[in-house]
């Protein structure tokens, strides 16, 4: 399965940090890379034609990895033209990699892809927790795998909010589309809204410098117990999550 990793150097709460590097010498876009490594996928680079994106581009060809470039504003179709050019049948399923989350859960990415397996009628497949998908948590941990035939049929729609963020128009449109967002596990709920590890602006950065020589060897039930014993980090994950509550 294609695991297409959307990723751009103009974020504009933070400018360039797919280039940013990590206590470890990788880049945010290389430490996501590694993290699909030792999973049955193939990950393939959507940026846009920018030319501030040639980095990423060259980042991508360093690990031997395709590229497709399309539209910087509208992801949905760069999705849906990368399904074409690789040759993706319309009814398989690609899994959507958000490129600022280094800490990809192995035990989501396997659930996830046995699951396309198990139920290939869906149009599309994640987990979450309340019935909330994964990628609407501020976690930074999750996948989600969809069938190009069911994004292709919003394109018609031109509508901004569903051509920005791709998979919004499936999941919010339950009785169009056949969609299924599994529970995650029972002993990940408790404080599990406390947790906050995606990337959007330098201090959500500088609280990952901080934990990422501690967290990048782990998977998430062991990061989870970390990040709740250390009170510090706690108030600084809390700080963040209030902030983009307001």
């Amino acid at each position: 399965m294609y695991a297409f990793i959307q990723a751009r150097m103009g974020s504009s709460r933070l400018p360039g940090k797919m280039s940013m590097t990590l206590p470890d010498g990788k880049t945010l876009l290389e430490a996501v890379i590694g993290r699909l490594a030792p999973h049955d996928v193939t990950p393939v680079l959507l940026t846009t034609k920018q030319p501030a994106d040639d980095a990423l581009a060259s980042m991508a060809a360093r690990y031997n990895l395709p590229v497709f470039r399309g539209d910087e504003e509208d992801v949905l179709s760069r999705f849906a033209e990368a399904s074409e050019v690789f040759n993706v049948p319309e009814n398989d399923f690609v899994l959507r990699i958000c490129a600022d989350n280094p800490y990809l859960s192995h035990y989501i990415i396997d659930q996830t892809l046995r699951t396309c397996q198990q139920l290939p009628e869906n149009d599309y497949i994640t987990l979450g927790h309340g019935g909330k998908p994964g990628i609407k948590h501020h976690t930074g941990i999750f996948v989600e795998a969809v069938k190009p035939k069911a994004l292709k049929t919003l394109m018609p729609l031109q509508n901004d909010w569903y051509n920005e963020h791709v998979t919004i128009g499936l999941y919010e449109n339950p009785n169009k589309y056949k969609i299924l967002i599994q529970e995650i596990p029972a002993e990940w709920h408790p404080d599990f809204e406390k947790i906050r590890l995606t990337i959007d602006d330098i201090d959500d950065w500088n609280f990952c410098l901080k934990t990422y020589p501690s967290l990048a060897p782990l998977d998430f039930p062991q990061q989870r117990k970390l990040l709740l014993s250390e009170k510090s980090w706690v108030t600084l994950m809390e700080n963040q999550i209030n902030k983009y509550q307001k």
